[in-house]
């Protein structure tokens, strides 16, 4: 056999490998599965957790305190950390399931070291509270 003979078909059986390995891979690896929350339907910005948004922009600390219980500004300290001015928060969308809105936020502010940073936050509200706080 010639050199070109030979290396037209050690490409070929090289393409053909790839192929079957793509494939074999596709097989072995099925596609996850449908996400539950992708049929949850968008709502508009709920007040209660635009309030806390609001709050934590003015840094009152007294009024979020009297908004928030011990846990929920517990887990509120968690969510921002690190945190420590937060400039701005933004709204980024919510959406609703089983009476419970989920609303989602961006919090944008400096870490103690002053370097700025953005975080995110995730309001639970239920009958006009909020109840959780990621």
């Amino acid at each position: 056999m010639s050199r070109q003979l030979l290396a037209i078909l050690g490409l070929v059986v090289f393409a053909g490998g790839a192929l079957a390995g793509a494939f074999a891979s596709q097989l072995a690896n099925p596609a996850p599965p449908a996400s539950p929350w992708r049929d949850v339907p968008l709502v508009g910005e709920p007040a209660e957790s635009a309030a806390v948004a609001s709050i934590l922009v003015r840094d009152d600390a007294q009024t979020l305190a009297r908004t928030l219980d011990l846990d929920l500004l517990q887990r509120l300290a968690s969510s921002i950390d690190p945190l420590v001015d937060i400039e701005e928060v933004t709204f980024t969308g919510s959406a609703e399931r089983s009476g419970d809105i989920l609303a989602a936020y961006v919090a944008g502010g400096k870490a103690l070291s002053g370097e700025r940073l953005l975080v995110g936050v995730v309001f639970r509200v239920r009958d006009g509270k909020v109840v959780g706080v990621n």
